[in-house]
């Protein structure tokens, strides 16, 4: 038996490929590769892409004397070197490599590729005549990159109609889709894949725009295939609806999510009850002008002990003051204690349990105090007679709540010097010498 000549893939690859990067002209690859015997070529066209080497073309010679049939390796084979040669597109996945390729124009221009013949790495072989004599510049076989656009998947409004973003997507990769599901650890939702739209938050898609097929479960499968026959691609657009709130929304489970993402413009919906007993209600809250949402569900805030010790505040209560924008539904607090401690010289300084002031725009529905206490420490000083405390609302309109189980007591080292009238919601504050 005759011994096969057959020049390993891994040294061959890597310096033809070197070659294309740096040969002069008097110095082909394929002149190179007749003049060391190296007859038999097979040309990677990557066909409008690029190979790692920065070259559009890569060649495997072999010396096939005694050889009659060679099996290839794709480019990207690891078994080549530690970097492997790699093609790639801008804007496309490579659907394999083709023996054929067929170029023709549409009636825009446009080049449109035509593809039969895909090489199986795995089981096919290049058949070659041992006796033939070859020519290294004439290669035995040429293969073609197949590139398709990558797959999509476009975002439209549930509530427009109007594409709100898009997904670029590679089918051959093999990780799948995930669907933004919410992390309970943090109360904010992760998108994965998914693209964010800016002042809003993902709700729920849908496969129509009549939002009644939705999309569930933890992944995704993109609809659309590749013909391998003929490297075309079917369904490679997906077409979702997407219902989203406005603003930044967080789903509370406990007092730490409610806590770690307080922000006067952050929209909150409850999932349990918080019990704030050993813990500080959010000092942004208290003093902030809060515009965001907070959606109850029924739920209950409890335990939540608040002291005001800040002279150059002009608000303060549970919330500093709620907004035009605000809108709080759905929640009782329950044993809600909040102490007026710091005196203030600041004119329009205002004081109440749930807000120290109330937007007459701020929607509050549902909203119960049950066992709150407004205390009133003795060491307070107000020098001045323009400032209003109120049970629920320094200003505003104490009615929106539904529930206002409040009482205002004197406390601190004398709290007999205290004299407290209450008249509906207001409070006034009389200091005995």
């Amino acid at each position: 038996m005759k011994k096969i000549k057959y020049l390993s893939f891994i040294l061959l690859a890597t310096s033809i490929v070197f070659l294309l990067a740096g040969c002069t002209e008097t110095a082909t690859p394929y002149e190179t590769n007749n003049k060391d015997g190296y007859s038999v070529s097979v040309k990677f066209d990557a066909n409008g892409g690029t190979f790692t080497t920065n070259t559009s073309v890569i060649v495997d010679s072999f010396n096939v004397d005694d050889k009659s049939q060679v099996a290839l390796i794709a480019p990207d084979d690891s078994r080549r070197s530690n970097d492997a040669f790699k093609a790639t597109k801008n804007g496309h996945f490579l659907a394999g490599w083709y023996r054929e390729c067929i170029e023709t124009t549409d009636e825009s221009g446009k080049k449109i590729y035509s593809y039969s013949g895909k090489w199986d790495f795995e089981n096919d072989v290049l058949k070659v005549d041992k006796d033939k004599t070859y020519s290294a510049d004439t290669p035995a076989l040429t293969l073609y990159a197949a590139w398709i656009p990558l797959f999509e998947i476009e975002f439209y409004s549930l509530e427009s109609g109007d594409l709100v973003d898009t997904l670029k997507y590679n089918p051959t990769d093999a990780k799948a889709i995930e669907i933004p599901a919410w992390d309970e650890e943090t109360g904010a939702i992760e998108m994965y894949d998914f693209p964010k739209r800016e002042g809003y938050t993902f709700n729920k898609a849908f496969y129509d725009a009549e939002g009644t097929n939705e999309l569930t479960g933890e992944t995704l499968t993109h609809p659309g295939s590749v013909n391998e026959e003929n490297a075309t691609a079917t369904d490679p657009i997906l077409k979702l609806y997407v219902d989203w709130h406005e603003g930044e929304w967080y789903r509370i489970y406990n007092v730490d999510q409610f806590k770690e993402s307080a922000s006067l413009t952050g929209n909150y919906e409850l999932f349990a009850d918080l019990d704030f007993n050993d813990e500080i209600w959010p000092t942004t809250f208290v003093y902030g002008n809060f515009s965001g949402v907070i959606k109850g569900n029924g739920h209950t805030i409890r335990n939540v002990n608040v002291t005001q010790t800040n002279n150059s505040k002009v608000n303060a209560g549970l919330f500093g003051y709620i907004t035009d924008t605000a809108n709080i539904s759905d929640v009782n607090f329950e044993n809600i204690t909040f102490t007026i401690k710091a005196g203030t010289r600041k004119v329009g300084t205002s004081f109440g349990l749930f807000a120290g002031t109330i937007s007459d725009k701020a929607i509050i529905s549902g909203v119960n105090i049950l066992n709150g206490h407004l205390q009133i420490d003795s060491s307070c000083y107000f020098a001045v007679d323009d400032y209003s405390i109120g049970l629920v609302c320094g200003m505003g309109d104490a009615s929106k709540l539904s529930t206002a189980q409040i009482d205002c007591t004197a406390v601190g080292d004398s709290p007999e010097i205290v004299k407290i009238t209450e008249n509906g919601n207001a409070v006034t504050v009389d200091f005995e010498k």
